[in-house]
């Protein structure tokens, strides 16, 4: 039962990534990609003052080992499916949305080892906790490529399907998947 409930997530995932993705119009992402600062705010919130709060957290809370290791990992970890959802659900700039959540994916294979290396060591002095045993580079990479699979192909489809209710189809479409992902993960 793991291994369906896993492949079922991995497709809700790519349902909802690829649905907010595919309301999303090209130029938007293109323009989003020279918004420098913004991505630049982006990455340094997800991946410098996000972990360092888990890192603080864990010290000031002193959490064992297991609940701290769980919350370093949380706060390292990309965001972005569920934001680009909220995004759509709130008005907000979905194309700044997803743009970031396909960089943040992409840094996720360097940063979230290099962030867990890091703290693991400061707030435990524990040179015994290997961070490659703690990460599953497989689940890893089984998500990035969903994800970025979901964005390339929701942005391509954005581009080129014509219809005129089509990107109210992808948003639905994009829904379901991440009320199937709430529903599953509860």
């Amino acid at each position: 039962m793991d291994k369906a409930a896993e492949m079922l997530g991995h497709l809700l995932l790519f349902c909802l990534v690829f649905g907010m993705s595919a309301t999303v119009d090209l130029n938007r992402v293109l323009k989003q990609l020279r918004n420098s600062r913004a991505l630049g705010m982006g990455v340094c919130l997800q991946f410098v003052v996000l972990p360092f709060l888990g890192f603080l957290s864990v010290k000031m809370l002193n959490l064992n080992e297991p609940m701290g290791l769980t919350l370093l990992v949380v706060t390292s970890s990309p965001g972005g499916s569920f934001s680009n959802w909220w995004c759509s659900i709130f008005n907000a700039d979905l194309a700044l949305s997803v743009t970031m959540t396909a960089i943040s994916t992409l840094l996720a294979i360097i940063m979230l080892p290099l962030n867990l290396f890091i703290y693991i060591k400061w707030a435990y002095h524990d040179d015994d906790v290997d961070v490659l045993d703690i990460l599953d580079f497989g689940a890893l990479m089984n998500s990035l490529i969903v994800v970025i699979s979901a964005i390339s192909l929701g942005i391509l489809a954005s581009d080129r399907v014509e219809h005129p209710k089509f990107h109210i189809y992808a948003n639905w479409f994009g829904s379901f998947g991440g009320v199937g992902l709430v529903i599953l993960s509860g």
